[in-house]
């Protein structure tokens, strides 16, 4: 190994980056090979990502990386040679080494190497391994240059990293290139050759408590960061950090254009503010030629503004990729069989959106595996397919995206969460009769609640969807649940396209001028305070045949009251949820940068962020879910008391 390159950062980097980028697709293409064992252009592609990642790591040093991936190189040349079939145990064990790769590869580009305790897990491996079969010993690469003391800069493609395997992009007769991998390679589903299923069904496996024997378990992972790998396989739904991004090259040809055509613009009215120092141009001319500068400066950074952040848009596949682990893992351990359609998985949005709505969609999966879906026994004597069905959906509308995850389990059940709401205090009987079925089923999301009637390492805490809620909050967006007893459960999360530019409706309320997120504004109406009224201590509005829930942010914010007769609303949708929020005028809309209002405020409910005005001044954002779940503390509040 050449110790300058082993070395250098930035060779490490292009090997971290091209690692984990394999290793985002060995789950996935694991578990399809489960589920099709004859699919063998599916076992060429895994060996040849593990082989790669192999020999790439002894070139750099990193021997434990490749002791671990060469056992897994061993299993999948054995299944390759037809030495061995491919069994839930091989599964098992071999996700249980691609953990350990992705702990590894992603300590190596924290620069958090440690000695990592793969004793067992090699074992596991070995033992998959026919006796006839003979496993070498792991060679640690070395480039060709060594002997000629000549440093050569390695190929890091990942499939085309070393003279066994195909150039980037090339592959073999009957596989997709690897731009392809976000659809399914046909597979063997039978001696005949058979096409691959829909890219928009995913299934995972359906497993029995009694699948795999206790002695196939993965095993044990080290301290620190990888303990993570013991808990159902969670980690599998965990999006990292988005540090790299591949763009396409168009994208950047549009942005490289329009900063041309600003430039363009810039020295337009640099022109236009000599000529007018000049005298050469004033009066209407002036102002004329003024006006046009700025209409086309202003179209200008429109364009600019859509295509830089198109840029950052990439696929919700990043996220729902990880799902089909997800769901093998937990339908293992919850002797459960499953199903999981994955719908949408192109739509695009905001990579620090994608970042973050990865562990709401894991506790909301996890719920509806837990708690939704009835075990297979129990399924039967209902009436339904041993085999249960999760569906994770994903589609834009308008300015944000809507995801849904539902299942076609049990439902919950109202009255169920209406005592145990009754239990804690959070309503009382009289209150609790007059309340909706959906208005009761939202008590789920409060922190602590839970109907489960046994705490165990996967529910029965009430914190899942409680964080579902807050996590969600802090994206601007929303999640609302419906549910039908006996038939299943839906949930809807709603989330912005992009958290760095939003429209929205400019309101003033007393002396304060707001932003209201135009997404949530469902309509603006003027009402009279008769049509106002009070119910347990919270204010609600009759408007025609509805009632909402009334708010007043002057009340909320303890700002000076004004009070009038004819007062101005307006109607908030948040979810299939609505509220009324009075305010004293409508300043109009416009397009707006949201800001953080900073450690010390980012948790002031009822509050997303900061704007700043044309005119320098600070306004809040106001965010709709918060003021709600205000408005329903506030009437509890007055319950309890």
């Amino acid at each position: 190994m050449n110790e300058e390159l082993a070395n250098d950062p930035t060779l490490i980097q292009e090997f971290v980056n091209e690692a984990q980028e394999g290793l985002q697709h060995l789950d996935e293409d694991l578990l399809s090979l489960e589920q099709a064992p004859n699919a063998r252009e599916m076992l060429d592609r895994i060996f040849r990502t593990v082989h790669t990642i192999k020999g790439t790591a002894g070139f750099l040093g990193f021997d434990q990386l490749v002791e671990i991936s060469h056992a897994a190189e061993d299993v999948l040349n054995s299944l390759r040679k037809g030495e061995s079939i491919v069994t839930s145990t091989t599964v098992d064990a071999l996700l249980a080494s691609f953990d350990r790769l992705r702990v590894m590869v992603d300590d190596i580009g924290r620069s958090a190497i440690v000695e990592y305790p793969l004793e067992g897990l090699v074992a596991q491996l070995r033992g998959l391994m026919p006796a006839t079969s003979e496993a070498a010993v792991p060679p640690v690469a070395r480039p060709e240059s060594e002997s000629t003391g000549a440093p050569t800069k390695p190929d890091f493609g990942l499939l085309g990293s070393n003279a066994e395997t195909e150039p980037r992009g090339a592959a073999p007769e009957g596989e997709p290139a690897s731009g392809d991998r976000g659809r399914p390679a046909p597979v063997n589903t039978s001696p005949e050759e058979a096409p691959a299923p829909s890219a928009e069904l995913l299934p995972a496996p359906s497993l029995s408590p009694t699948a795999h024997p206790a002695s196939a378990g993965p095993a044990p992972a080290p301290e620190g960061k990888g303990a993570a790998l013991a808990e159902t396989g969670a980690n599998a739904g965990v999006i990292q950090r988005i540090t790299n991004m591949r763009v396409e090259v168009s994208k950047l040809d549009e942005l490289i254009n329009l900063v041309g055509e600003l430039v363009l613009q810039r020295n337009r009215l640099t022109e236009l503010n000599r000529q007018h120092s000049d005298g050469r141009l004033a009066g209407s001319d002036f102002d004329d030629a003024l006006g046009d500068a700025i209409a086309r400066l202003s179209f200008v950074a429109d364009q600019l503004q859509g295509a830089s952040l198109r840029t950052r848009m990439i696929p919700i596949d990043n996220v729902f990729r990880r799902f089909p682990r997800v769901v093998r893992d937990m339908a293992h351990q919850l002797g459960k069989e499953v199903n999981l359609v994955i719908r949408g998985q192109d739509t695009e949005l905001d990579k620090t959106v994608v970042e973050e709505m990865a562990d709401p969609l894991v506790h909301l999966v996890r719920n509806s595996l837990d708690h939704g879906l009835e075990l297979p026994d129990v399924r039967a004597t209902r009436g339904k397919p041993r085999v249960g069905t999760v569906t994770l959906e994903a589609a834009q509308k308008g300015d944000h995206i809507v995801v849904t995850v539902s299942d076609d389990g049990g439902g919950i059940d109202p009255e169920r969460v209406g005592g145990k709401a009754m239990e804690r205090g959070l309503v009382t009987p009289e209150r609790l009769h007059t309340m909706s079925k959906h208005d009761i089923v939202d008590f789920i999301f409060l922190p602590g609640f839970s109907t489960a009637e046994k705490v165990n390492n996967l529910s029965g805490r009430g914190v899942g969807l409680d964080v579902v809620r807050t996590n969600l909050k802090k994206l601007n967006g929303s999640v609302t649940v419906e549910s039908h007893l006996g038939l299943g459960t839906v949930f809807t999360l709603q989330l912005p396209l992009t958290l760095a530019v939003i429209p929205v409706l400019l309101v003033r309320i007393a002396a304060e001028t707001y932003a209201l997120p135009l997404r949530s504004v469902i309509e603006t109406v003027h009402v009279r305070r008769r049509d106002v009224h009070n119910m347990d201590g919270a204010e609600i509005l009759h408007l025609g045949e509805r009632i909402l829930p009334f708010c007043r942010l002057e009340r909320l914010f303890g700002l000076p009251r004004r009070e009038s007769d004819l007062m101005r609303v307006v109607i908030l949708g948040i979810g299939e949820q609505r509220m009324a929020l009075a305010v004293d005028q409508f300043l109009g809309q416009e397009q707006t940068v949201i800001k953080s209002l900073g450690s010390c405020l980012r948790h002031v409910p009822g509050i997303a962020g900061a704007t700043i005005s044309g005119d320098g001044h600070v306004r809040l954002i106001v965010d709709p879910a918060g003021l709600l779940s205000l408005v329903q503390q506030a009437g509890r509040s007055e319950v309890a008391v």
